[in-house]
This record gives structure tokens, sequence and C-alpha cells, in this order.
């Protein structure tokens, strides 16, 4: 039977072959397209480099299916570019419509955690952001829903529950300026700053003073966590002092 390593190693090396050849070639955009159209994820990741711009809601599209369901390297090019197009105000009309949001959604808890930071940035720069809210603020519901925030418990099931609410809470921090709280948002952040994970408490913390400017409730949140053991969430409340 052959070494694993060795059949290991003779994979890298005839991947890292072909990307090399992949490298040489000089690709049109419309070139560049088709293989994000197709299912080469190696030749992917280039391609997402190379592009420059979209001129078509069907590019638009073909970028976002990179987004979501994809090996993780290519989910990461992908934030990356989408990113980097979206901020620029020649392409970001082409992110609008629900099914890129929908998308937006999806990946803001992605398990690459350079695909959700990410993320957090892109919905900075969606024009729907009351439609973004809603649909986060769902997705916070559910977990909660399915969550013991007081267990110690770090179980696989677990840890992605907490996953999910310290990304959605950070993207819910990153529309703050856009965007109001409401009823659901603040029982949500008097459940999660009871949280033990001090992650979540620290985020509950910081959605709590960026919605603060427009629902004095909020303090009480902020008064609760003022006195924190953990040094992080403390700073964020220590300023109502």
């Amino acid at each position: 039977m052959e070494n694993y390593y060795e059949i290991n190693y003779e994979k890298n090396m005839q991947m890292l072959s072909q990307a090399i050849k992949y490298c040489e070639e000089n690709l049109t955009h419309q070139e560049i397209i088709d293989v994000l159209n197709s299912d080469n994820e190696l030749k992917k990741q280039l391609c997402l480099i190379e592009l420059k711009y979209i001129n078509t809601q069907e590019e638009a599209d073909i970028l976002i299916q990179n987004l979501t369901q994809k090996p993780g390297p290519v989910r990461e090019t992908a934030s990356y570019k989408v990113l980097e197009l979206i901020s620029n105000n020649t392409f970001c009309h082409f992110f609008q419509n629900e099914n890129i949001l929908n998308t937006f959604i999806k990946a803001i808890v992605d398990i690459n955690p350079s695909v959700s930071r990410n993320t957090t940035e892109i919905i900075k720069f969606v024009d729907n952001t009351d439609y973004l809210y809603k649909k986060i603020i769902q997705e916070i519901i559910i977990t909660l829903n399915n969550t013991e925030l007081a267990t110690s418990n770090h179980s696989y099931v677990q840890n992605k529950k907490n996953f999910n609410l310290y990304w959605n809470l950070e993207a819910l921090i990153s529309i703050s300026d856009k965007t109001q709280p409401d009823d659901n948002l603040i029982k949500i952040l008097n459940k999660t700053s009871l949280s033990n994970d001090y992650t979540i408490r620290e985020k509950s913390a910081k959605a709590a003073k960026s919605y603060l400017k427009y629902d004095e409730k909020l303090k009480e949140i902020l008064i609760r966590l003022k006195d924190d053991n953990n040094i992080y969430v403390k700073g964020l409340s220590d300023y109502l002092i």
C-alpha cells in the first residue's frame, strides 16, 4: 500500500504545477467569468484575484455564487473580491437584490472567519439595510431558541451556535449607523448579555453601545455589564460610570 504522505505530496505537487500553468495564462474578462461559472475550483481562485470589474447583473450573480457552498479557499477569495467591488461606487448597484442579500446572510456565519469578517464589511455597502436587519434578527432568534446561553458546555454544537451569535451580532453592529433597534433586538441583547461565553457578552455590550443613541433602554444592558469579570466586556461599558 502506498504511503499516505507520499500520495498527498504528489497530489500537492500536481496542483502546484497546474496552478503555475494557470498563472501563465492571459485570460480575457469573459474567460475569467466563464471559469467563475465552472467547477474548476483551483482556477477559480486565480480568476477571482484577476477579476477587475463586472459589466452586468449576471456577472455579479456568478461572482456571488462563489461566496457560499464552495471550497473554503474559493469562498474566502470571493469574499475579498466582493468587498473590493461593492465598495466601489461603479459596481455597488450590482449587489443589491434580495437573492444576493440572502447570500450575504449565509456568508455572515461562514465556518471560515475570514469570510465572516469580510461579509460584515460587505453589508456596510448594502442599500436595503432594513431587510438585512430583519433577516439577521430572525437568524439570531432561531439560534437563541436552540441555545443554552448559561451552559459551560463546549461541545461542537454549542460552539457553532455561539459562533453564529457572535458574527450575527457583529453584523448588526456593522449596520448600526443605518438601522434602528426594535424590541426584538433589546430582548436579544438582554439574553445574550447573560451568556457564559465572554465573547458573546462582549458583542452584546458593543451592540448595545452602538444602538444606544436610538434607545436609552439599552443603557440597562451596559450598566449590567460594567462590572463584568472580563476586561473587554467591562471596557465597553466603563464609559457609563
